[in-house]
């Protein structure tokens, strides 16, 4: 089970499944897990275009530091946008491999960033979501 901190890496289909996070895996810190409801915020390496066009209003700019992250390199956390799902799992195979969460502090920064001044919540076409993603299945409940 993927738990509040766990770093994932996968591609979703935003704003659309032939978009560029659908063409490539990204990682998703999990900031939410109630019941089959899952909120992912987006991490991405630190681009030049971010730093002069000013893209994000709100984000963590994180340097690789295996006590608080498993990045390999400077990465941005995008606190401007919550990716939303509520009926499918996903697979302990999709948590990154050098650490797989963040530490509390990280955490706790990324968290004050998304409440500063609200956030979009994006809700994932689940269908295309697992069509992507072969480690992310629907939800059974009950035995259905």
């Amino acid at each position: 089970m993927i738990n509040e901190k766990d770093v994932i890496r996968m591609k979703i289909p935003y704003p659309s499944v032939s978009d560029k996070l659908a063409l490539s895996s990204h990682m998703y810190i999990c900031k939410t897990v109630n019941t089959t409801l899952r909120e992912f915020v987006k991490c991405q390496r630190l681009k030049p275009y971010m730093l002069i066009n000013g893209t994000m209003r709100h984000y963590c700019d994180e340097q690789p530091d295996i006590t608080r992250n498993p990045f390999k390199s400077t990465t941005r956390i995008d606190c401007d946008k919550l990716f939303s799902t509520n009926s499918v799992k996903y697979d302990l195979g999709l948590r990154t491999d050098l650490r797989t969460d963040i530490c509390q502090l990280l955490y706790n920064e990324v968290l004050r960033e998304l409440e500063a001044d609200g956030y979009e919540t994006i809700n994932i076409n689940e269908t295309e979501l697992r069509n992507l993603n072969p480690l992310i299945t629907s939800f059974v409940v009950n035995g259905n």
